[in-house]
């Protein structure tokens, strides 16, 4: 593109350390690790099954993603995650060394992903402008507005998938035009440019828009007549023009014109409903378009594209101008007609999809931009292309000052919580730029150094800003940057790396607690470090709902695997907010798909545990999947943590098959047991049978009645004794029913199902035993109930009519 080429030297490189320097202090300093969306939070759950265990299925993410019932199995319960795999390849490492370094948070070192994308992003550029025969400082300009005056800068905080396909797109055009240059010779050049393309595709199948564009590239600048390439051109604009005008007068005239026939009749044509055209009307006019959410919107200083645009058709050189074209209405027509009503991109700042357009703008504006540099300009232009500059630094400030999640909350009524409404698209009223400073002050920052208070944090990011700066300003005045000896001042540099890691490693631990992911929650520290000791690779934790799905995702271990279930429409989150669902039928209280999942977790092991959330202390509480699991299997114990929390409660079920309590069927062994005047207990269900193993589990199933209103609750201890007296195992205590069919509330001759387990001791002596059961009233345990009926042992044991046997 430039008309001298300078060859690409080692020295020339210097001043991209200083411009990675630069960014890496901006990077840093408005980092955040906040998961942003709902894709993202899919992505890292699909990295952390890659790492823990080489799968992609989406455990804690399932009520997100829930398993399809009718096509998940006991082999494969969780629903896959539906995604090109590098974005989740490459991160691996990030995250498995957060998992074998104390004090890093799993998300906090993934979600530095995108920061070594967004440098590698600027890297590449700054190599590309030179390769274009452009001088240091064209290429110094060009990176820094890249970096910091274009959307690549809020990506960086990201974990989307197009700041990595942006980088692998922009590596193999920069691989093509060096294998130009070697007049197609340099095979490892070719291999680079196909590598990186076939990663790009490997990342967001999306890439595949490029082809095009690069196809261009590979052509030779002169290789075509002139005639033939001004009458392409002069196709090419013809073309954009129509397109440009389609977009811009039914906006313009929106109010008076009636479209609905025009999409009807271009339905037919591109395939294509008349909502779909319609729909992809809007996302082509919002891309293209739009003061709120096209690329010139969002990022002003690649409006430098249309006077570099101009100066390369001037000089002849079609080539770049016909791949801009290419990649600009090649990316938006696509994601416009393909997306459907997905065009937006969820919760993202616009245009998320249109990122990897963004560095062939930059180099598209290289010949305005290098006119800017070099002083070669009428100076009545500068202030316009510094005031360009100066709106593109506020609108990427005001992208990574706050949550985008505030921006719909700021929106009038009329918006419904739609980001992607078009007046804050299109009306400069209701602009994201606009509206969410005025939260400044008032909403917290999306900083994770603010978050957590760590004053060092941005003091050191500035540091390293400002000596990067001190740095390439030397540079580009070709003086050394020496402030010690030749000797001491290599070693320093060889030292800048591992000094960078270890401010890293440390600000990352500062961070550690993050309050974003319940991380100062001691209760759940020690809830998970007990599940560690615990549980073994194939064990399960259920989360009853995602309110600890978070910290799980944060600082989850290799195991148990932690499955999130969907929230279930049968919970009462509050006493003012009523359930959605009512039901005596604990299964009709979750969601088809969450029982169909529970029950294929349960196959395959022998044990689940639940973390629940509310527990008997919030009365209000209904406790769906705690009643399901009561109901269809065994309660073996709940574990206490440390600090003691109502609402960390974690509880270990037996998978065993309880009795169904609707199959009309009773107990298999009978007794006449009473427990005091009021309480029978009708019989018993051993499913397990009667001879087991050193630590295993053992679980019953006892059949309750009541024979006459009882006024007080009662909780049930049970145990397993020898011959002599001498008890083996006590049973974890609890009411009937794990508390959810209180005495007090039992209908008289109305029996009901009491499901308890416990695990038998690995050092028991081999022999017979007895089952003891014993009530007790539970707001008094000393106030014990007389049993009548059968074998008793004090008064207040009931022997029941079995004897199991514990084989060595």
């Amino acid at each position: 593109m430039s008309l001298n080429r300078t060859p690409v030297t080692s020295r020339r490189f210097t001043p991209l350390l200083a411009v990675l320097g630069i960014l890496l202090g901006f990077y840093t300093f408005t980092y955040s690790a906040r998961i942003e969306s709902g894709d993202t939070l899919t992505l890292f759950n699909a990295v952390a099954s890659l790492v823990h265990y080489g799968d992609m299925q989406l455990d804690l993410t399932a009520a997100d993603n829930p398993p399809d019932p009718a096509t998940a199995t006991p082999a494969q319960p969780l629903h896959p995650a539906d995604v090109e795999p590098l974005q989740l390849i490459l991160p691996a490492p990030l995250y498995a060394l957060a998992q074998h370094l104390t004090g890093i948070g799993l998300i906090h070192a993934v979600w530095l992903f995108n920061i070594i994308n967004s440098l590698l992003i600027v890297a590449v550029l700054y190599v590309y402008v030179l390769t274009l025969g452009y001088a240091e400082r064209t290429a110094v300009a060009a990176s820094l507005l890249l970096g910091l005056a274009t959307i690549i800068w809020p990506y960086s905080k990201t974990f989307f998938r197009e700041p990595l396909a942006a980088l692998l797109i922009l590596l193999s055009a920069l691989g093509i035009e060096r294998w130009r240059h070697s007049h197609y010779r340099s095979v490892p050049f070719f291999l680079l440019s196909v590598i990186a393309l076939a990663g790009a595709l490997l990342t967001k199948e999306a890439a595949i828009f490029a082809l095009p564009a690069l196809i261009v590239l590979v052509m030779p600048e002169r290789a075509w007549p002139p005639l033939a390439q001004r009458l392409l051109l002069f196709t090419v604009t013809v073309v954009l023009i129509v397109i440009a005008l389609l977009l811009i007068i039914p906006s313009i005239f929106a109010s008076s014109l009636d479209l609905s026939t025009v999409y009807a009749n271009l339905a037919p044509l591109l395939r294509r409903t008349p909502d779909q055209i319609r729909t992809a009307h809007i996302a082509l006019h919002t891309y293209l378009l739009s003061v709120g959410g096209s690329l010139w919107g969002t990022s002003p200083i690649t409006l430098l594209a249309l006077p570099g645009l101009w100066l390369l058709l001037r000089a002849g050189r079609y080539r770049y101008a016909i791949l801009t074209l290419l990649m600009v209405f090649g990316f938006a027509a696509a994601y416009a007609l393909l997306r459907g009503a997905h065009w937006f991109g969820g919760l993202s700042w616009p245009p998320r999809f249109l990122l990897p357009v963004i560095p062939f703008l930059l180099l598209a504006a290289l010949p305005a931009l290098d006119r800017l540099v070099t002083a070669s300009l009428p100076r009545w232009l500068y202030p316009p292309a510094i005031a360009l500059l100066l709106y593109s630094l506020w609108i990427q400030l005001v992208a990574v000052s706050l949550p985008w999640t505030l921006y719909v909350t700021v929106l009038p009524p009329e918006a419904s919580g739609l980001g992607e409404w078009g007046g804050g698209l299109n009306d400069l009223r209701y602009l994201r730029w606009v509206l969410l400073p005025q939260l400044w002050g008032r909403a917290d920052y999306d900083f994770a150094w603010a978050r957590m208070n760590v004053a060092l944090w941005p003091l050191i990011s500035l540091i390293i800003a400002l000596i990067s700066v001190v740095w390439l300003w030397r540079s580009l005045r070709m003086q050394s940057f020496r402030v010690l000896p030749a000797r001491l001042q290599r070693f320093a540099w060889a030292l800048i790396p591992l000094v960078l890691i270890t401010l890293l490693y440390l600000g990352l631990r500062a961070i550690y607690p993050d309050v974003l992911y319940a991380g100062g929650n001691p209760s759940l520290h020690n809830a998970r470090q007990q599940l560690v000791a615990l549980s073994d690779a194939n064990d399960v934790l259920m989360l009853s709902d995602d309110e600890y799905q978070k910290f799980f995702m944060n600082y989850a271990a290799s195991h148990p695997r932690v499955v999130t279930l969907p929230d279930p429409p049968g919970e009462q989150p509050s006493p003012e907010q009523p359930p959605a669902v009512t039901s005596v039928n604990p299964d009709a209280l979750l969601i088809k798909s969450t029982v169909a999942l529970i029950h294929n977790l349960a196959q395959s092991r022998d044990n689940l545990w639940l973390l629940a959330d509310f527990g008997p202390w919030h009365p209000w509480a209904v406790r769906p999947v705690e009643r399901f699991m009561t109901t269809h299997y065994y309660p073996l114990r709940e574990l206490p943590v440390e600090p003691p929390d109502p609402r960390v409660r974690l509880i270990e079920y037996s998978t065993i098959n309880a009795p169904d309590p609707y199959a009309y069927r009773g107990p298999e062994n009978i007794t006449g047991v009473r427990f005091g005047d009021s309480i029978h207990l009708a019989g018993f269900t051993l499913p397990a049978g009667l001879t087991y193993k050193l630590g295993t589990v053992l679980p019953i199933s006892l059949y309750w009645q009541a024979l006459e209103p009882i006024p007080h609750n009662y909780t049930v201890a049970w145990f397993v004794a020898s011959q002599s007296g001498q008890v083996l195992v006590q049973g974890y205590d609890a009411p009937p029913a794990w508390g959810f069919q209180p005495t007090s509330q039992w209908q008289t001759a109305v029996p009901l199902w009491d499901n308890r387990a416990l695990r038998l001791p690995l050092d028991a002596p081999a022999g017979t035993y007895q089952l003891w059961i014993r009530l007790y009233q539970s707001d008094q345990p000393d106030m014990l109930l007389p049993v009548h009926g059968g074998e008793v042992r004090d008064f207040t044991l009931a022997v029941l009519p079995v004897e199991i046997t514990i084989a060595p």
